[in-house]
């Protein structure tokens, strides 16, 4: 479990290893921080230049957006299309199996069909190509 770290009011220093271990996790999936030195003004942490024995700054997580999902028009689709991913390189398939990742794209077995070279079948959306997979809406 990530610790918030969207209200911190703690010094870095003066930080747990998991709360700076949160601070930096924010970081690298993306995420901007703030921080304070003087108990009033939170500016944008542009440097990127971490002093660990900082006792004074205060450093704090800004909310990372949510997610969103592809938006696919399935009523477009033959209906052999399944399931639709999106690779690490942005490719999206359509399949008529459920795709298991490895390494940096889904499997290329059976049937699939690169689908977002069509005008209108894919609006990408903001979730990592991982979490990307679909199965076909039924009902």
């Amino acid at each position: 479990m990530t610790i918030d770290m969207t209200n911190n009011r703690v010094p870095y220093g003066l930080l747990t290893d998991e709360e700076k271990a949160a601070l930096h996790e924010h970081e690298d999936e993306g995420g901007t921080l703030k921080l304070c030195h003087n108990g009033t003004d939170w500016v944008s942490f542009e440097n990127r230049i971490w002093v660990p024995r900082q006792d004074y700054v205060v450093y704090r997580t800004v909310p990372l957006p949510a997610k969103t999902q592809d938006v696919i028009a399935w009523d477009r689709l033959p209906e052999w299309v399944e399931w639709v991913a999106r690779d690490s390189d942005g490719g999206v398939f359509g399949y008529d199996f459920e795709p298991k990742s490895r390494d940096e794209k889904w499997p290329m077995m059976s049937k699939y069909r690169r689908i977002d070279d069509f005008p209108g079948i894919v609006q990408i959306g903001t979730c990592g190509w991982r979490e990307s997979k679909q199965r076909r809406p039924r009902g």
